[in-house]
């Protein structure tokens, strides 16, 4: 295994950490997703990420540049990009991500660097799928002998299938992806900054001096997505971060997401998750929500 790695299990998501002691110190972590409500806020890295989606569909931006994404595409982002995502609909949805930097790998370092803005891709084949399967499940979770050289030498494969992939997107596409607008860029800022502080369509279109339908189709058109049912992805998913990483009261996160009462924040929760927000709080005390530490 790994020197000092890291296992990170949450509600719905397991993260590995891998700071590789052989000579190409490359894949920083690897990890999975599992939630229909995923979303993260506008971030980023000083390496490179790259995201594949096993089930369901959602949208990333890079830089205020949307990106709708669905079952077997993948998703690329560069170092100090500012990029944030979320899945669509309430279908399940299943994301691999893997952290990497490529210092050691001057070729290939470059070569990502040169991506163009057209950073979607499909994975028709599956390659990207059967090589994430073989490092996460086979040898990190199962936890093989020489798991660490194995993990080494499938990473090198997935690095070169992945510019394969996109050189191949590339010749295939003709249609650059268009900006996101001021008002939408505005507009997710708004949402992310203070989440619930907007508790309906109508106060945040108030914002913009628009009207609440013509924010919305404009949302809908540009991220593949709802706005009514983003907004409560974001509640919903803070919600879930305060009840798991905070001692507050169930009271006090339904005021800091601005519900009106504790009554209409636990409807609200029930209905999204069929548990009251104690019965959440309670059912991670069971849960796997550990961390683990292997050296």
């Amino acid at each position: 295994m790994p020197r000092s790695s890291e296992v990170y299990i949450w509600h719905k998501e397991i993260r590995f950490d891998l700071p590789f002691s052989l000579l190409l110190e490359n894949l920083l972590y690897i990890g999975v997703a599992r939630s229909e409500s995923w979303h993260v806020r506008p971030h980023f890295h000083d390496h490179f990420e790259m995201c594949y989606v096993d089930k369901g569909q959602g949208w990333f931006t890079i830089e205020d540049v949307p990106y709708t994404v669905k079952q077997g595409d993948l998703f690329l982002t560069r170092p100090g990009e500012v990029h944030q995502g979320a899945a669509s609909g309430e279908a399940e949805f299943c994301l691999y991500y893997v952290g990497f930097q490529l210092a050691r790998l001057s070729t290939l370092e470059l070569e990502y660097y040169q991506l163009g803005i057209q950073r979607v891709a499909p994975d028709p084949s599956q390659q990207i799928k059967a090589l994430f399967d073989q490092i996460f499940f086979d040898e990190l979770q199962q936890r093989q002998s020489h798991a660490l050289e194995m993990v080494q030498s499938l990473f090198l494969q997935l690095l070169v299938s992945l510019l394969r992939i996109y050189a191949q997107a590339t010749r295939q596409e003709n249609k650059p992806p268009v900006p996101l607008s001021p008002v939408l860029r505005q507009a997710l800022y708004y949402l992310h900054s203070d989440p619930g502080g907007y508790t309906t369509i109508d106060a945040l279109a108030l914002q913009f001096h628009m009207s609440r339908s013509h924010l919305a189709r404009e949302f809908k058109h540009a991220m593949g997505i709802s706005l009514g049912y983003y907004m409560r992805s974001i509640a919903l998913e803070w919600a879930k971060i305060y009840l798991k990483e905070t001692p507050d009261t169930v009271s006090v996160i339904a005021e800091r997401l601005h519900f009106s009462s504790i009554h209409t924040f636990s409807m609200f929760f029930k209905r999204h998750t069929n548990m009251s927000p104690q019965e959440y709080r309670k059912s991670l005390l069971h849960s796997d929500s550990y961390r683990q530490d292997d050296h």
